[in-house]
């Protein structure tokens, strides 16, 4: 907790610094766009090719198998028919729906409704209607997504609510890729999700960087073997009268998070299992929790005091 609490005082969001990183004989990099971001793979060793060729083919595979189970379960809300869905996607869907009672909904897979409105409001830059707000607030709800592990499918249990693994998926991807690392012996590399989730293997420099200038470096930390995730208000957001309105949503409010927090950075050991998923999910969580209601999770839920090495909180009286 003394961490959390120290931490709060850094104005931080990721950025990596390539430059910073060690370059041997056998290192090998490579990236493709994929989730709405350039995932980046870096890996030292005689393996490393085969390392990073490998994990990105897993994660094409991925991005196919959420794109398809998504839209059936999406599809099939109401139906009162459960859909098989691939083990990744139960995995994802299984974390999610702990993680949602653990924050009290903070965290929220069912927020698709919701995150569809928002995402139509900054394309064409126009406030969401209040009547619309309010009919996505009854499409929001962990409590109508239920598994069934045995068979590995899932329901939804009201037509309208929708999936939405955004908040956890690149985390996963993290996951998938240090575990084939893992397996081809690579003990130097670096797993570089756009900067939102982050995985070091052995020391690597990470810059951190203001929210609001991309171009300034706050500071520069050390990262070993953990998973690092940021999220903020910095990427995807447009501004209406002063007020900016961005991507992360209050499940509960069906509204851009507004408590003063641009953003929030969680580090979590690579001894964790799913430490990658784990930090996505949290830095979410957090984010939409604030800074007392998340000091709150935290002292009530002493396992994630433990599983969280740091939290970074950047707030927005500082940058504005």
């Amino acid at each position: 907790m003394k961490k959390f609490f120290a931490a709060i005082l850094l104005s931080l969001v990721l950025c990596p610094l390539s430059l910073l990183t060690g370059c041997g004989e056998e290192n090998y990099e490579r990236s493709e766009k994929m989730m709405g971001t350039l995932v980046t793979l870096k890996a030292s060793g005689g393996n490393s090719k085969a390392a990073v060729d490998k994990s990105f083919d897993e994660l094409f595979k991925l991005v196919e198998n959420v794109k398809v189970d998504v839209k059936n379960l999406n599809d099939s809300a109401g139906s009162g028919e459960f859909v098989k869905v691939s083990p990744e996607v139960f995995d994802m869907l299984k974390l999610s729906q702990k993680y949602s009672e653990l924050t009290g909904g903070a965290f929220d897979v069912t927020c698709g409704a919701a995150v569809d409105l928002w995402r139509t409001a900054r394309k064409n830059k126009v406030l969401p209607a209040p009547e619309d707000i309010d009919a996505v607030k009854n499409l929001v709800g962990y409590q109508h997504l239920h598994l069934k592990e045995m068979e590995q499918s899932a329901m939804i249990d009201l037509a309208g609510v929708k999936i939405n693994l955004g908040g956890v998926g690149k985390g996963y991807g993290v996951d998938i890729v240090r575990k084939i690392f893992s397996e081809h012996g690579i003990t130097d590399g670096l797993i570089d999700f756009g900067t939102s989730s982050i995985f070091a293997f052995g020391k690597k420099k990470i810059g951190i960087k203001n929210p609001r200038n991309d171009n300034e470096l706050a500071q520069i930390i050390e990262l070993e073997n953990c998973a690092l995730s940021t999220s903020g208000d910095y990427e995807q957001f447009f501004i209406v009268d002063g007020r900016r309105y961005h991507h992360i949503i209050n499940p509960k409010t069906c509204l851009p998070t507004d408590n003063g927090i641009a953003s929030v950075s969680v580090i979590v050991s690579g001894n964790v299992k799913s430490c990658g998923a784990i930090a996505d999910i949290l830095s979410t969580a957090i984010l939409v929790l604030g800074e007392e209601n998340s000091k709150e999770f935290l002292k009530d839920s002493p396992t994630q005091s433990v599983i969280i090495k740091e939290i970074f909180m950047h707030f927005v009286d500082k940058i504005e």
